[in-house]
């Protein structure tokens, strides 16, 4: 294969649709240009990365997305299941449902779909339970490739190198950042199956010159910072050590799921989320105009605890994957102070129902 280097995330997934656009182009498919992406998805903000993003603040003020953009469902077991549905039923379902949309389109005219492993910005939305092997099958009958966007789970936030390898899928292309450098520096990368960089290569000369890049893509010292993040991952066993305290993180946040302001706690190797909800029982959600997450946010940087909150009052954790077992625990007792100050204080305003 091949690798595409740029500055961010949003670069790296506008390239894609790019180069998707290009190979059917070059192989006379000139309606095959439709991108498939998600609910609650977040692949970045430039005109077409935002409009990939399935995210109403992405959208809203730009009079986005672009009509080419098709959006499958969330796949959010905890507010999407059916009553009495397993996570294989509700991945079946998910699987049912891609499948009339693309039928409903028409297949000839989508050129891909896109997809995080975790849904990470959109409220960290893990797949259930054979998701990616039942949407699989759907994309391999259609000939769709999958762009697997790992900007969020790429370099062990999983436990694994990537998180296709966690979730046990194969993509075509895969965006690269964040992790990739760290992020002392911008550094982001599109990496291209050898059949797809295949595609480019033949049929280029039928159309030119792929005519696109960036003043500074592949920028050396970048590159060069890059290159000694991944080998420090190698050298120091980051992804050993991600595996060895992810059980610990994993069993403090499951644990904040007994908390009563605590709808659902989820997560997989150094990565999490909670929802926030007013009645555990009916997963009732409070009032978005209460912004209750962004106070428990509030108080937890009170407590020392930076964590972000997102749509639908959920609260994302992504620590340092050198977190230590001790700090693991100095992060959930702080957080948990702040989670019990969140439940005075929605007491007090007569929120809980």
């Amino acid at each position: 294969g091949k690798v595409f280097f740029a500055n961010s995330g949003s670069e790296a997934n506008d390239t894609q649709v790019k180069l998707f656009w290009y190979v059917n182009n070059a192989l006379n498919r000139p309606k095959k240009k439709k991108i498939i992406s998600r609910t609650k998805a977040y692949h970045g903000v430039t005109m077409v990365a935002a409009s990939l993003t399935g995210l109403p603040a992405n959208h809203k003020s730009w009079d986005l997305p672009f009509e080419f953009i098709k959006f499958a469902s969330c796949p959010h077991y905890y507010r999407g299941a059916e009553a009495g549905e397993s996570e294989q039923q509700f991945s079946a379902r998910m699987a049912a449902e891609l499948q009339a949309l693309i039928e409903a389109e028409g297949a000839d005219t989508i050129a891909a779909m896109i997809a995080e492993p975790i849904q990470g910005a959109g409220g960290v939305i893990l797949p259930p339970k054979g998701y990616f092997q039942a949407i699989g099958r759907v994309l391999s009958k259609y000939e769709i490739p999958l762009i697997d966007d790992e900007v969020i789970t790429g370099f062990g936030r999983t436990g694994n190198w990537f998180g296709c390898e966690t979730y046990g899928f194969q993509p075509v292309s895969m965006t690269l950042a964040k992790a990739l450098s760290s992020s002392y520096l911008p550094i982001s990368a599109v990496l291209l199956s050898p059949d797809l960089c295949g595609a480019i290569e033949a049929e280029s000369g039928k159309i030119g010159t792929f005519g696109h890049g960036f003043t500074y893509t592949g920028h050396p010292v970048c590159a060069a910072v890059a290159l000694k993040t991944i080998e420090l991952y190698q050298e120091r066993d980051i992804l050993g050590h991600v595996r060895r305290v992810s059980p610990k993180f994993l069993k403090r946040l499951h644990q904040l799921g007994e908390h009563p302001l605590v709808g659902e706690a989820s997560g997989i190797g150094l990565i999490g989320g909670i929802e926030l909800v007013a009645n555990k029982q009916a997963k009732t959600s409070f009032d978005p105009t209460k912004y209750v997450a962004a106070t428990v946010f509030n108080f937890a940087q009170e407590e020392g605890v930076i964590s972000r909150p997102l749509l639908n009052d959920r609260l994302a954790f992504c620590p340092p994957l050198v977190i230590t077992e001790s700090e693991i625990d100095e992060l959930f007792e702080r957080f948990t102070r702040a989670l019990d100050r969140g439940l005075d204080w929605v007491k007090r305003e007569g929120l809980l129902q």
